[in-house]
């Protein structure tokens, strides 16, 4: 008889109830070791983020498929910045949006579509014999192009040609059912823009007829300034339809002394800055899709060399240091500040340069504007372009179209 023959034949039959009895210790034995094994494992993972989030911050998503089209966008429109390249607004547009999109769109495609606008504009000049060489002309048939029903001869056909004005998004005016919302190639395809997206498709046109026009802020709103003959500054605001001055943005009770002193709003941003600014509205898509690391860092760096006001640059920074410090406190444990500086000092910096962060937003003398009052706000001014309209008061576009008539 075999030694394993006879083992077996000296061991008493058991069920595999009992043997399930016997083997449960040993499996504890084990489980409990595993999870031993998994907590140091845990551990040592912690400790390891602790220290590279604290050295490096977050780290590089540039693994991810569509980063290269980021990365792209930004070396050109860096290119453009430093003037290895001419400043191009509405190239830098597209390269963005189109970032965005994973470089889907053809930009050929997009220039034809801008060129088709001014065409128009500069058809409708020729027609109503306006100076095509004013620059007031040109800013008030854009103004007329995305506000107003227009209606030209086709030349080729010689039947009547219509452009309608370009609709307020209600629906989705902070681009949170759709990212692209705010976008220019969004509003070239569906007609429908808000106040990102329609003052930077009539500055993209500008650029393209050769009107000179600016770029302007107020809380959570752009718009665009212009200048007459005389140098008077006139806000074209193209949410509502209307032509406003600064005091209507001010009454909104959010822009403090401190904003005008350090010329954060209402303030003409000529083209260097609005492209500086659109490396800022790349960061913007970068984190929507792959989160925070160097690259979005890179972006707001760069920009803010050439930005003359570079608020919302460093309300970009300190959403990125929140964000890191929030990390680090949860991974340390440490729901005070005062845990983290004790357990781990090199963190607690971050938390004291997100402090520092907040204080340089502060001191430009920046608030936040609710969405409730800006909502409140576009159906005021709105009420006012009624109000104005039904008064008949003359308006800058009818004294310039009576001087070339």
């Amino acid at each position: 008889m075999s030694f394993i023959s006879y083992c077996y034949a000296q061991s008493p039959v058991i069920s595999f109830s009992q043997m399930e009895k016997v083997n449960a210790p040993q499996r504890q034995l084990q489980a409990g070791s595993n999870n031993e094994i998994q907590h140091i494992q845990n551990e040592i993972q912690r400790q390891t983020d602790i220290r590279m989030l604290t050295k490096h911050g977050f780290p590089s998503q540039e693994k991810h498929e569509g980063t290269p089209a980021f990365y792209s966008a930004f070396d050109e429109i860096k290119s453009m910045l430093n003037g290895q390249k001419e400043l191009n607004l509405g190239r830098a547009v597209f390269l963005i949006e189109n970032a965005w999109h994973n470089n889907k769109y053809d930009y050929n495609e997009y220039a034809k579509g801008i060129k088709a606008g001014v065409d128009f504009c500069n058809w409708k000049i020729e027609e109503e014999k306006l100076d095509k060489n004013d620059n007031l002309v040109k800013n008030m048939m854009l103004f007329r192009l995305i506000s107003d029903t227009l209606e030209i001869i086709d030349r080729t056909t010689g039947k009547p040609q219509t452009h309608y004005p370009i609709k307020y998004n209600y629906d989705d005016y902070e681009s949170k059912i759709s990212y692209d919302s705010h976008f220019v190639t969004t509003l070239m395809q569906t007609g429908v823009g808000q106040c990102h997206s329609m003052p930077l498709y009539y500055l993209v046109l500008a650029e393209e007829m050769g009107a000179e026009a600016y770029w302007s802020f107020s809380p959570r709103h752009s718009f665009i300034k212009i200048q007459d003959d005389r140098g008077n500054w006139h806000n074209l605001e193209l949410t509502c339809k209307a032509i406003l001055s600064d005091t209507h943005y001010m009454n909104s009770g959010y822009i403090k002394a401190e904003a005008l002193q350090n010329k954060i709003y209402l303030e003409p941003m000529d083209k260097t800055n609005v492209v500086a600014e659109m490396l800022l509205e790349l960061a913007r898509g970068y984190y929507q899709k792959y989160g925070y690391d160097d690259f979005y860092l890179k972006c707001i760096d760069t920009a803010q060399q050439y930005l003359d006001n570079d608020l919302n640059a460093k309300i970009l920074k300190s959403a990125y240091q929140t964000k890191l410090t929030l990390t680090l406190a949860y991974l340390l444990q440490a729901p005070k500040p005062e845990i983290m500086l004790k357990t781990y000092p090199e963190a607690y910096k971050h938390y004291e340069l997100m402090l520092a962060q907040y204080k340089e937003i502060d001191d430009m003398g920046y608030e936040e504007l609710p969405i409730g009052i800006y909502a409140m706000w576009l159906h005021h001014i709105a009420k006012e372009k009624e109000k104005s309209e039904e008064e008949k008061q003359p308006s800058i576009f009818i004294r310039k179209n009576i001087e070339y008539k």
